[in-house]
């Protein structure tokens, strides 16, 4: 599905808890760096302010964070979680939480991310977020331990040949019966919408061919708002642009959708 222009009141009510998207505004606007030395002010902060986000990750978030349910005991992924403070939420609810990200070496676009920042955001938010600074492909742990993978508006910024690879790797890294929780950009001014191809966030990534090189099934999401399946009618998707979450920080609309392992 695509991400409505009206939020949910428990969406509404989750980002109002953590400060979703991009942190308490009134409270970043004062001091800026100095978290760092000042412990109490992470927390007025919140996990969201210390990375850049677009509005329409106020939907995203809590609606991920509803289809992946966390608990005590879950092994989670957070495909390319830079410093977002999604990861940090799954690790209160008592997750086991692996941040798999290579940060600024990104062959796509890539984010400043480091242990020692995520130590310390740990140590403010009482998490145990373990950041595993590499690919995906690449990443240290055992094939099918994993829960639940997410990946939230990553994918359309990798190149096609390591998103492949990724999706191995995922499928390899999932338990049977795993699932792998997605968040992908639509942007209205690439194709299928325009003629053009790419922008400077990305491409528009064909959710089908995705899903068939994941090895995955898809169990949730609307195949008429995911693209690069027939179902899907651009002339359709625009004329409902009003009724959906459209990004302040570039013209993109939020795909969600859900595959899982047999």
């Amino acid at each position: 599905m695509i991400a409505r222009s009206k939020l949910p009141d428990a969406y509404l009510a989750w980002n109002r808890t953590w400060g979703a998207p991009s942190g308490r505004k009134a409270i970043k606007k004062l001091v800026r760096t100095s978290w760092r030395s000042l412990p109490g002010l992470a927390q007025a902060i919140g996990p969201f302010g210390f990375q850049p986000n677009n509005s329409i990750r106020g939907y995203e978030y809590p609606w991920a964070y509803e289809m992946v349910a966390p608990k005590p005991g879950q092994r989670i992924v957070d495909v390319g979680g830079g410093l977002s403070g999604f990861q940090f939420t799954l690790s209160r609810a008592g997750a086991k939480v692996f941040n798999v990200d290579p940060g600024e070496a990104a062959r796509g676009r890539g984010w400043p991310v480091d242990e020692a920042t995520i130590a310390m955001l740990n140590a403010r938010f009482g998490t145990d977020v373990v950041l595993k600074p590499c690919f995906l492909q690449d990443v240290d742990l055992e094939d099918g331990t994993i829960d639940t993978m997410v990946s939230i508006s990553v994918m359309e910024h990798i190149p096609w040949p390591d998103l492949r690879s990724l999706l191995k790797r995922a499928h390899a890294l999932l338990k049977p019966g795993g699932r792998f929780v997605i968040t992908m950009d639509l942007f209205l001014d690439l194709a299928p919408f325009t003629e053009r191809i790419e922008n400077e966030w990305g491409t528009n990534i064909s959710v089908r061919e995705l899903v068939e090189s994941s090895g995955l099934r898809l169990v949730s999401g609307e195949k008429s708002e995911l693209n690069g399946y027939p179902e899907l009618e651009p002339a359709a998707i625009k004329s409902k642009v009003p009724s959906y979450l459209v990004g302040d920080g570039h013209p993109a609309l939020a795909q969600l959708f859900i595959l899982r392992k047999a």
